[in-house]
């Protein structure tokens, strides 16, 4: 990974004197914009590391240098932070052990519809040593509700089809139904 080029005050003002030193300035100034702006292709995987789980589905990770927010498509956990709801810690100590645990992280964005919230989170399908994490949480029994806004959701038979092995089973949210 590539790191932003940084100069002082004193060596812009400087190489602002001459029309090369202006150059300069304007190619830096380039170059970290395409840094800041550097795109990630929808539907291809890219690795990552964890940086803190926050709850059932959602981290904060390295994405390209960047801290960013990861809210998991699709799932909706129960919640673990500013309310306790049931089942909402499991959910967000499995997340916190497969994430910790996992040997390789990787993030996917959705072919179809928008790759961030409205809290400007990064909405992605998490892998984790190559299994998608939702359809880790749906067989265990670990999500109360799916997000569908009417795309096409590369993985939502899977999941759903992990929700209602759980629900047979009777694990998780399903335990007393």
């Amino acid at each position: 990974m590539v790191k932003k080029i940084k100069i002082t005050k004193k060596q812009q003002k400087k190489l602002a004197k001459s029309w090369i030193g202006i150059l300069v300035i304007l190619i830096i100034a380039g170059y970290n914009f395409y840094q800041d702006h550097e795109t990630i292709e929808p539907g291809k995987r890219f690795e990552v590391t964890l940086n803190k789980c926050v709850d059932g589905d959602t981290a904060w990770f390295d994405v390209n240098g960047k801290n960013t927010k990861v809210r998991f498509l699709y799932i909706d956990t129960p919640e673990s932070t500013n309310v306790i709801e049931p089942y909402g810690k499991e959910a967000s100590n499995y997340t916190k052990e497969q994430l910790n645990n996992a040997s390789k992280i990787e993030l996917e964005l959705n072919i179809d519809g928008d790759t961030t919230d409205k809290y400007d989170r990064l909405l992605a399908w998490v892998f984790v040593d190559g299994e998608l994490l939702q359809k880790k949480l749906a067989n265990e029994g670990l999500v109360e509700k799916f997000y569908d806004y009417g795309y096409d959701y590369t993985y939502k038979k899977d999941i759903v089809d992990a929700d209602m092995n759980a629900r047979r089973l009777k694990k998780g949210i399903y335990e007393n139904d």
